[in-house]
């Protein structure tokens, strides 16, 4: 009996071996599993992270979840299929496609069989929709609603960024190139905020990076195999290991510095760096039309005032120059309508709609458009009815608006004859209604904010006629103190945007000249938006100067016989007197006001305007005056200058001050204020300073090298002594003008400090060194906490998975 259990248990020790080591061949499988696994959910985080900047261009947050679902499919299907075993080529493929299937349930699931599965009709809805995001994104402003077209290109976009990172990280193995593809986001949503992106946007795509270069870090190091800690193991500390511990602390280092690069880049950009290069004279800066609210801020706002082109007029009265109409309004933004592709400018353009038939005068125009300047569309007073160019130009009759055909406005010369409009009070003031050829320059949504209507109601109170209502709301915005002009306000025309311009009753040209014509359309006037230039700067012999900051916007609103004429509400400060044909005399505007509490408006009749350069025969002013003088921020920028320099300096006096306060009357705690505040100096000064010294070793030292005379030798053992008294005695006795001997001491320490030390402690005084390192202390710390907090939990969860796993023990042997 004993023989056979001795047999049974070597077959049992005989077995054992074979099976443990199948466990562990299981168990590095499932490692390699987990670690394969770790890393496509890490991508697919760091992919869905890299995509929330784009929250900061929209309206709404509806297409967040189907991008997360997007970038889940994506990880998902490479993950399953590597692990089948599909050639590495056919993975990409796959994912495409499902990301292909995902946007089609989302915008086209009513035209797939059983939601999903494509048709022909199925493709072309894809395009369509695909199309409509791109008409979005050139049309509207930063925040843009999220229509299904931009739904499409977002959760598409997400779903690429996704494709890109998994295929880069997981399969190629190259994480640090898939930063590419995680900045993406990033950098369109900063290439579409005129006003610049805010800096916490770029943490989520940087944290989810540095999380990818980590998790791949740790994969690879775990291949190599580790040599666990003795020491750990019999203290029962888990071990942080180094090279994560260090790779985190350089981690949160480099985000942090990536975060402040992107917030000082454009100062350095443009005001340290200077202009990029270029011809032109406008240091290679290229002014766009490609979405005209959009460009219109991004001139105004732009640092360099750069030349866009000159026009010489044949007549003395100066012409704004039109780029674009906008006769659209949709309750989000005014844009452009769906218009057809109408005969080449090769004669004369049609009568301007609405224009009586009469002799009205001509003007000649030479225009030379810059290297700075791009735009398919053509820069033109108004009306036009010649216009001699090279290329394929096209107009829109009812705006006449000229666009190329694949072509460019830069750098062109070109002739125009526009006829010189200055319609009456009379003729304006008795014009007939409006024909139906402009019913569409009425329409508005089916809801606008109850502050427009009332506001323009209460605007136009009294006036008889469609002419002196319009007249009326100009009046209104352009009343001293109602209005104010900041290029900094927030662009935007739908219904909160406009509530909060009209309360805050600040803004820029775009949203004066669209609220007033909405308020147009509203009291049934039909109005629209024009995009482009003022005047420019008068410049001699019939030349103008127009800049991009003379970038503008303003209403034409509609009457029988005079056409489309320009009114000008934004505030005379800007672009000087409104045109003459707009003032109705002697017409006193009503001043509503958006707040009730506010102060009543004082009504005045006349409106200061910058003086026109009449002996010059200049027009209307331009929104551009001539540079001031550099000198104040010349003078500005030296004293910025030198209070940053200061600053270490003033910071280190604020510290000493407050180390002084907190002593109080407690003898002890002063002598040790005044010990530091020699330390400090000695330091300074470049002197050596033992902490582990006795204070009278050390002061002998000091006088030693600071070359003490013997006033300051004996003020120096007073303040040794009352040192000795605070550290050593039972009840340290008080020491009358302590502050006033050290301060003494201190100066002679730094007047037998160097020129080059002097300056340093200037530049950064000791107490500020001490205080970085004792911050970098604190730091360390910190990350030490959390490294070791993180290691006990992972510890413990892996014990307590291990326990889990582990078979129960065989019942006793009888």
């Amino acid at each position: 009996m004993g023989a056979a259990r001795a047999a049974a248990a070597g077959r049992a020790g005989g077995g054992s071996a074979p099976r443990r080591r199948r466990e562990r061949t299981r168990g590095e499988l499932m490692s390699s599993l987990s670690a394969h696994g770790r890393l496509t959910i890490v991508a697919a985080v760091a992919a869905w992270l890299s995509v929330l900047p784009l929250f900061a261009i929209t309206q709404t947050d509806d297409w967040i979840v189907p991008a997360a679902i997007g970038v889940a499919l994506v990880a998902g299907t490479g993950y399953v299929l590597r692990k089948l075993g599909v050639p590495a080529l056919l993975v990409p493929i796959a994912q495409l496609a499902v990301v292909t299937l995902w946007l089609g349930v989302l915008v086209a699931n009513d035209v797939a069989l059983l939601g999903f599965i494509p048709t022909t009709d199925w493709a072309t809805r894809l395009v369509d929709v695909f199309q409509e995001g791109l008409d979005v994104t050139s049309t509207y402003v930063a925040p843009i609603p999220v229509p299904r077209g931009i739904l499409m290109l977002v959760v598409g976009g997400a779903g690429l960024v996704a494709l890109l990172v998994d295929a880069l990280a997981v399969w190629l193995r190259r994480v640090p190139l898939a930063g590419v593809p995680l900045a993406a986001c990033y950098g369109v949503a900063a290439s579409v905020m005129t006003i610049g992106l805010d800096w916490w946007w770029f943490l989520p795509p940087a944290a989810g990076f540095l999380a990818l270069l980590v998790s791949e870090g740790r994969t690879r190091v775990a291949a190599w195999g580790r040599s666990a800690s003795p020491s750990a193991r019999r203290s029962g500390i888990p071990e942080t290991d180094s090279l994560a511990r260090n790779g985190r602390r350089v981690g949160a280092v480099a985000l942090a510095v990536a975060v402040a690069v992107p917030g000082i880049a454009p100062v350095l950009t443009e005001g340290v760096l200077g202009p990029g290069r270029g011809g032109g004279g406008g240091g290679g800066q290229t002014i766009r039309t490609d979405n005209p609210i959009i460009d219109l801020q991004r001139n105004l706002q732009r640092r360099e005032n750069v030349e866009v082109l000159r026009y010489t007029s044949s007549v003395e009265q100066a012409a704004y120059i039109r780029i674009v109409t906008l006769d659209v309004f949709d309750g989000e933004e005014w844009k452009t309508s769906d218009r057809p592709v109408p005969d080449s400018v090769s004669s004369e353009l049609p009568w301007p709609q609405g224009l009586d038939q009469a002799d009205w005068p001509v003007a000649d125009y030479d225009i030379r458009v810059t290297e700075n300047f791009s735009s398919s569309w053509l820069p033109l007073p108004y009306p036009a009815r010649t216009i001699d160019i090279e290329g394929d130009w096209r107009y829109h009759a009812p705006t006449l608006d000229v666009v190329a055909d694949g072509d460019d406005v830069r750098a062109r010369s070109y002739n125009v004859q526009s006829l010189v409009l200055e319609p009456t009070v009379d003729a304006l003031s008795s014009a007939g209604p409006p024909s139906d050829d402009v019913d569409a320059m009425l329409e508005l949504p089916d809801e606008l904010p109850p502050l427009v209507t009332e506001l323009a109601d209460e605007a136009t109170e009294g006036a008889a006629n469609d002419f002196e209502r319009a007249a009326a709301l100009q009046r209104w915005f352009r009343q001293p103190g109602n209005f104010e002009y900041d290029i900094e306000a927030r662009g935007g025309h739908n219904g909160d945007a406009l509530v909060e311009f009209l309360n805050d009753r600040r803004g820029y040209c775009e949203q004066f000249a669209a609220t007033m014509a909405i308020m147009a359309r509203y009291l049934g006037i039909p109005a629209r938006v024009a995009v482009g230039f003022t005047t420019g700067t008068y410049q001699g012999n019939g030349t103008y100067l127009v800049r991009s900051h003379d970038s503008h916007a303003w209403p034409e609103l509609y009457f029988e016989g005079s056409g489309w004429v320009r009114f000008e509400p934004t505030p005379a400060t800007i672009t000087g007197t409104a045109p003459e044909w707009t003032e109705v005399p002697n017409q006193a505007p009503n001043v509503p006001n958006a707040d009730p509490t506010a102060p009543e408006q004082q009504p005045s009749n006349t409106a200061p305007a910058i003086p026109r350069d009449d002996q010059l025969g200049g027009g209307a002013a331009s929104g551009e005056q001539d540079p001031p003088s550099q000198w104040p921020l010349i003078v500005l920028g030296a004293l910025a200058l030198l209070a940053f320099f200061a600053t270490p300096t003033v910071a280190a006096r604020i510290g000493r001050e407050l180390r002084w306060r907190r002593a109080a009357d407690d003898p002890g705690a002063l002598a040790e204020a005044a010990w530091a505040d020699l330390r400090e100096s000695a330091r300074d000064a470049g002197h050596p300073w033992d902490p582990a010294a006795t204070p009278r070793v050390t002061g002998r030292r000091l006088a030693a090298a600071a070359s003490l005379d013997d006033d300051d030798h004996e003020l120096l053992d007073h303040l040794v002594g009352a040192v000795e008294q605070a550290r050593y005695a039972r009840r340290p006795a008080p020491v009358e003008a302590l502050r006033e001997d050290t301060a003494m001491v201190r100066r002679s320490i730094a007047r037998s400090a160097s020129a080059g030390r002097r300056v340093q402690a200037f530049l950064l005084p000791t107490r500020l060194r001490d205080s970085a390192v004792e911050a970098n202390r604190r730091l360390v710390d910190g990350f030490d906490w959390i490294d070791a907090t993180g290691e006990r939990l992972r510890t413990s969860v892996a014990a307590a998975a291990t326990r889990r796993r582990l078979p129960a023990p065989p019942p006793p042997a009888e």
